[in-house]
This record gives structure tokens, sequence and C-alpha cells, in this order.
């Protein structure tokens, strides 16, 4: 136990210098789940080897040494955090406790098991060559049933005896315990029935395992129900979120649509017009990735469909990020929403199985098993971007600019993981794109299928590098663009960051208390997140803008003003305390300081969406009879919130007085798409369409949303024929018309080679 001990302290000590790990918490709690059980159970059966106790005393001295072990771990968890700092303390030490805490009990436990094995066999080599395997081997072993369900079903979660919880994403900040709890009380069971099977287990005069009744049949009844309560929630796995098949998926979310190639398993709750909408876009998005690529993908593909982001958590894990499964041809995925945020992005990496390596038939080294997550990502992005005013190049080149763009060979290896998500992902997209265009699909394959980019191209990485870099020189920016990159990308690292999961937890759960009416309880939690990073400014606006909803809308009012005039925070944060004072005086029927606000904010803006809307906010300053409809829509009377009901109203009143403006119909067929009602949303479109669009950027919204409607609706004429429109509209930048053109392409409208070419001045 000695060696045991410390291995022990010499990992608490070395890992609480890592970022994320200087505390309890749940990184360090897996890394102990993981590390520690097989080491205890090596050394604990070692050590009873020696001493040769009865069963019941070597049961009570493996769970022993189990706690020893844990005991070790946490206080040098304690201390890291109390000279660091602590995140969550009292959830951290939970998590400690019933992650590798009952972890280290049970493998403490399993020791005596190993050590009885071990001593039946009479040469004492072999009996330690068994007791060390079996010590050994049923944590690994543990693990490896984890890997195993990982493989062969849609769960990226586990649970396991040894190691406690994974939650199986690095980018899902938000980690909940209330699984791992009721995890827990099974294992909780099996430590007491194999407590009270001890009791009733000896060695006879020649050293063989016998029973032996202590005369408290009441005690051995209860271990049995324990024991058959235990196994009673492992079988209840998928009711109690513990484990998932694919089958009991798709039985929990309850209707299918068959398509050519697409299966979609969706959720019962999804309207069925959805979810065929949704299957006719897998098709064309199959179709679409297996042109770019220049391979073809699996026969079939199963796209699963939840209904919300926590149904998603719930059944596979991960509720913000999206997994595919290559190897398994499936993908996941949440909201029906058309088109599809996601989808495109996910069926890439499906159809990329077509030339990847190994099992899980991804790019990578050593097979696959090594996988290049700057690759595979990078190809996604590439062939499926988003729908964005600038490309991932253009966002590259303001990177670059502001000389925060990571180099290539760390990017396209485990590096990337370093990286903030949005960095990683657009600047990967952004140079997988840029070989595809200069060396073509078979060179973006070849390099998928384990080939060297260098080899492949006939240039080295620096010379690659340079190349691309000149291509990026040669796109001009404006100053906006570069305040808009630094909102995007000049942020840290998960691993950089100072207690990510409790902060994003604290944030998440303020959003929905606010939704839910509850404004002192988000203050609440905003000013825990707040106490572990004070100077987070956009936890300060945050906190600022709940206050406009309480009775101390002046102390909301000092704080934007002092963010706003405050040079060292960061422009695009400055912007938002401009737009949030700006609303505010809008509400109150300030005009004129609204204008100023909302005037002063467009100069630094770049994307289509929020320009649409400030246009529109600048024309409730100029238009009285507007402007309380919009304030209705986009702000909310004083120490109110907006109200889509009220605004309707006030909106379908002045479509009616006024014959010949077309912004009442857009912003109703805007409600009307929210709900899904294409139809409706397709008729006020088309009055708007029929009347003045003066407000800047809104007709070319309405065209974008009436080609959407028409591919809705599967009616690909109709929008081919707008397209020919939206390309010629001077607000379109090239980014959105070519993801027009690829939707349009998508819903039957032909060949995007075949379609109107982009129409604005560059």
């Amino acid at each position: 136990m000695l060696v045991a001990v410390i291995l022990t302290a010499l990992l608490g000590i070395g890992i609480g210098f890592v970022p994320q790990f200087g505390g309890p918490g749940y990184e360090v709690s897996l890394v102990y789940g993981l590390v520690l059980p097989t080491i205890l159970a090596i050394a604990s059966s070692s050590e009873l080897a020696r001493f040769e106790p009865d069963p019941f005393d070597a049961y009570c001295r493996g769970v022993a040494n189990g706690v020893l072990i844990f005991a070790i771990a946490a206080v040098l968890s304690i201390v890291h955090g109390a000279i660091r700092g602590f995140c969550d303390p009292f959830s951290g030490i939970l998590n400690l406790i019933f992650g590798p805490g009952i972890g280290l009990a049970l493998a403490g436990a399993w020791s005596a098991v190993a050590f009885e094995v071990g001593r039946r066999f009479r040469r004492k080599g072999l009996g330690a060559f068994f007791r060390v395997l079996l010590a050994f081997g049923v944590p690994i072993g543990s693990i490896l049933v984890g890997l195993a369900r990982f493989y062969t079903s849609p769960m990226i979660f586990g649970y396991d005896p040894f190691v406690g919880y994974f939650s199986g994403s690095l980018y899902d900040t938000v980690v909940s315990l209330d699984g791992l709890y009721t995890y827990r009380v099974g294992s909780i069971a099996t430590l007491f029935a194999a407590f009270v099977a001890a009791l009733h287990l000896a060695h006879d005069p020649e050293g063989r395992l016998v029973y032996q009744s202590i005369g408290r049949p009441g005690l051995l009844l209860l271990s049995i129900v324990c024991a058959a309560g235990s196994m009673g929630l492992t079988l209840a796995g998928p009711e109690l979120g513990h484990w998932q098949t694919k089958s009991t998926i798709a039985r929990e979310l309850g209707a299918v649509v068959e398509g050519e190639r697409c299966t979609i398993v969706h959720a019962r709750a999804i309207p069925p017009e959805a979810a065929q909408r949704f299957a006719r876009e897998c098709e064309a998005h199959v179709a679409q990735a297996e042109a770019w690529l220049g391979v073809r993908g699996p026969e079939r593909i199963t796209a699963f469909l939840f209904e919300t982001a926590g149904q998603k958590s719930r059944l596979r894990g991960a509720a913000g990020p999206h997994i595919a499964k290559p190897w398994r041809g499936e993908v996941y995925v949440q909201g029906a929403g058309f088109p599809h945020r996601v989808l495109g992005h996910e069926i890439v990496h499906v159809i990329a199985a077509g030339a990847g390596q190994g099992p899980f038939k991804v790019a990578g080294r050593v097979g696959g098993l090594l996988p290049n997550p700057g690759l595979i990502e990078g190809v996604a992005v590439a062939a499926s971007p988003r729908d964005e005013d600038l490309s991932p190049m253009d966002w590259a080149k303001a990177m670059k600019d502001l000389r925060i763009l990571p180099p290539l060979e760390r990017l396209f290896a485990l590096g990337f993981l370093g990286e903030a998500s949005s960095t990683a992902y657009t600047v990967s997209g952004a140079f997988v794109g840029w070989v595809h265009d200069k060396f073509g699909a078979e060179a973006v394959v070849s390099w998928y299928r384990g080939g060297e980019l260098p080899a492949i191209t006939g240039k080295s990485w620096q010379e690659l590098e340079s190349a691309w870099h000149a291509d990026l020189d040669a796109i001009v920016l404006t100053e906006a663009v570069r305040v808009q990159a630094v909102a995007k990308f000049d942020k840290p690292g998960f691993f950089a960051r100072r207690c990510p999961r409790v902060i994003d937890r604290c944030r998440d759960k303020a959003g929905e208390l606010e939704e839910s009416g509850d404004v002192l309880g988000a203050m609440a939690e905003l000013d825990r997140a707040l106490e572990l990073e004070p100077d987070h400014i956009g936890l300060r606006t945050d906190r600022a803008e709940l206050l406009l909803f309480t009775p101390k809308p002046e102390e909301a009012e000092a704080e934007l003003t002092r963010i706003a005039a405050d040079e060292s925070v960061p422009r695009h944060s400055r912007d938002r305390a401009i737009r949030l004072l700006a609303d505010r005086a809008l509400s109150k029927g300030d005009v004129e300081a609204a204008r100023k606000g909302y005037e002063d904010v467009m100069t630094r803006t770049v994307e289509a969406d929020s320009l649409r809307t400030l246009h529109v906010k600048l024309a409730a300053c100029k238009d009285e009879g507007l402007r309380k409809a919009i304030v209705a829509l986009l702000v909310g009377p004083v120490a109110k919130r907006a109200d889509r009901l009220v605004a309707t109203e006030l909106l379908g009143g002045l479509d009616r007085e006024r014959s010949t403006d077309g912004l009442p119909a857009y912003l109703l067929a805007r409600g009307r798409l929210d709900a899904a009602d294409f139809e409706g949303a397709a008729e006020r479109l088309d009055t708007a369409l029929g009347r003045k669009l003066e407000v800047p950027y809104v007709r070319a919204e309405a065209l974008r949303l009436r080609i959407v409607v028409a591919c809705g609706l599967s009616d690909a004429a109709t929008a081919s024929r707008w397209l020919g429109e939206y390309a010629r509209t001077p607000e379109v930048t090239r980014a959105r018309y070519d993801m027009a053109r690829r939707l349009v392409a998508r819903c039957g409208g032909g060949a995007i080679d075949s379609m109107p070419p982009y129409g604005r001045p560059e």
C-alpha cells in the first residue's frame, strides 16, 4: 500500500497545477476515477496476500484502503483549491465522493475478491499472477465496457462503478450530477450486500472458503434485497438515464420517417410535416456532401431528431455540442427548424466516413486511432459552412490581422482542442476549403485517408501556410469586421478559463430563471458567477441588463454607461452596452438618445441580422406610428419584456393602415415562420415584397426568407425565381448568396453552377 499512497500523492500534487484541475471538480474526479482504482486494487490485494486475513477482515481492510487512498487524493485536491481558489467546493467535493470516492471503496472491496481467488492456487507465483490480473483487469475491463458502449450505441456519456460519470464532451461545459446520485444508490447497495456476504464467509482448516451462519437471517435477507436492487437499477438503466441503446432511444423518441437513404427517428412531439421536411433536407445534404467530397457515404444514414437539447442530453449525452458517429452512420441533432442549423455539418462527418480510417472511420494517425480533430471538423465546416455574412476565409483573414490566427501544424493535431472552439472550427474550415479549391477534392480525401498533406500537394507545411496567408492578405476587410472578429474569436479556450463549468452553469440558470420571470433569482446566479470572475465584462453586462427590469433601472443605466465609456473594455462589449442604453432610451421615448446610440453601433457592425435590427429600431425612432409596435416586439416597454402577442396586434393594425409599407407584413411573416406556418409566412412575405421595403437590409432578408419558405414547401420554381433577385440585392454578401443557392439546389432548383451568378459589385 505504500507504493499506492506515494503514487496517489504524486498524482494529487502534480495534477493540481494543470488548468481546470486545481481543486475539487469534474475534471479531477474523472482522472482520479480512471487511474486510482486500478492502483488501489493491485496494491490492496497484494497487501491482503501478505496477511492472509479472513474474508470479512479482508473485505473491511480492502474498503478501508480505498477510503485511505480517496482521503489522500481528496485532501490534496482541496489544498490545491484553497491555494488557487475554489470554483464550487460543495459540488466539487460531492463529485469527488460520488465519483472516485465510492469507486475506490468498490475497488477496495474487489481487491478482497482478487485476494481470495489468488489464494486458491497452491503455487504462489500462479496465485499472484491471477490476483494481479483480476485486480488490474476488472477496473480496466469496466472502462473497456464503457468504450464498447460508446462504440456500439448512440451514447457518448458513461457511468462506471469505479470511475463515476463521464459526460462525453469537452465543449459541453455544464455537467449535471443528478444521474450519478441514482447510479451510486446501486453501488452502495452492492457494497452493503458484499459486506453481509463477507460476514457469512470463513476459511475452513484447509483454507477453503465456506459459509458460516451468524444467526441473523434478517440481515442476510436484507443483503439479498440490496443485491437484487442493485441488479434492478442496472437493468433499469435506460429509464434512469444510466445507459441507452439505439433501440431504447428509438422507443423513447417514438416516431420514424423513412427516406431514400435517411431514416429519421424523431420525437413524437415534432409535427409530422416538420419531420418530413427534415427528412427531405437530410437527403439533399447527403447528395451535396458526396458531391463536395467525391466519395460515397453509407447506404443508410440514421438521423436522431430530438425535441430539445435537454432530451438529447438525457438520452445520449451532450446538450449543446453535436457529435456524430461516422462508423455507425448516425447523426444526433435537436430542433426541427428549417433549414436546420447543423444538419449539413453532421451529415458531412458521416459521408466523410467513406474516406475515413480504422474502426471510427475518421481522419488521423495509426489508422484513425489518434484522430486529427482539425481535419475532421475542417472538412465539415468547409463542405457545409454556417449561414453567415462572412466566409471562414474572411474570418481567418480578420484573425490574421488581429494576430490571433493559430499555426496550422498545431491546429491539425491535438492542439486543436486547446483553442477556443469558435477559432478552431473556423480556421480549420477555412484552410481545408482552401486546399479543396487549390488542389481539388482528391487532395482532401487523400489527406483524410491518412496521407501527409505535403506529400499530396508537393509543398511543405511552411510553403502551404505561406501561400494560404498570401491569399488571406488579398482579402479586404473593414475595421468593423475586425471588431466583430474580436467578439467571436479573441477568447480563451476551455482550459485557459477560470471556473468555466460553474460560470456557464450560473449563466444558463440565470437565463432559465429570467425566462420564467424570476429576475431576482437570475440576479443571484449572476452575482455568484461574478464572485468567481469579477472582471468578466459579459457577466457585468448581463447583470446590468437584468437590473433594467427591477426597481433599480438607474443603477443599470449607470453600470452600462461605465462599461460603454471604459476604453479598457473590448469594443464589442462597449457596443453591447451602448445598444442596451439606446433600447432603454427608445422604451422611454427619448428617441434622440436612442438614434445616436444605434447609429454609433452601426458603424462597427457587419452582420446583416444585427444591422437589420438596428435599422428597424432606427426607423422606430423616426416613425412615431411604428414606434409602439417595434418597442413591443424588440425592446419592451419600460421595466417590461418584449411581448410578441402585443406586437402582433399592433403590426396587424399597421399592415391594414399602411397599404404601401411592407415592413409590418415582413415582421408578421417572421412570426409565422417562427411558428412553422410556412404557408402563412409565404403569403405575408409576398405581400411585403409587393410593397415598399425602405428600411435597409429588410428587403434582402425578406427575399432570403421567401427562398427558405419556398424550399420548405418544396416549391423549387418559386425559390429559383426569387434567388435571381436575391443575387442582385446590394446588402447580400457573397457568403450569404452562396448559402442561398446551396439551399435552392437542395430543394431541387438545379445544379449550383447553373444558378444566377452573384450580382453585387465587390
